[in-house]
């Protein structure tokens, strides 16, 4: 009758690897990485400085106008 039941070996806890283990593990995912990174050219370069410029402007205004709101609605000093 047991015959029929899932085995559950898969979901028991796992022995926790090493330092070393893992160290290692880390050192083989950062060289894979490595190999397949690029580096940007100038054209990608300005179009990422220029998406993030643009949020940066966004942002401040942004925070700005809300500054302006509060300042406004809510005087300190009365």
């Amino acid at each position: 009758m047991t015959e029929n039941y899932p085995r559950y070996s898969k979901y028991q806890k796992k022995k926790k690897e090493s330092y070393y283990e893992r160290l290692k593990k880390f050192y083989k995912n950062s060289k894979r990485i490595l190999k397949i990174a690029n580096k940007p050219n100038r054209k990608e370069y300005f179009t990422i400085f220029k998406i993030c410029a643009i949020g940066l402007v966004i942002l401040g205004a942004l925070s700005y106008v809300i500054q302006l709101i509060f300042s406004v609605a809510l005087p300190i000093g009365k």
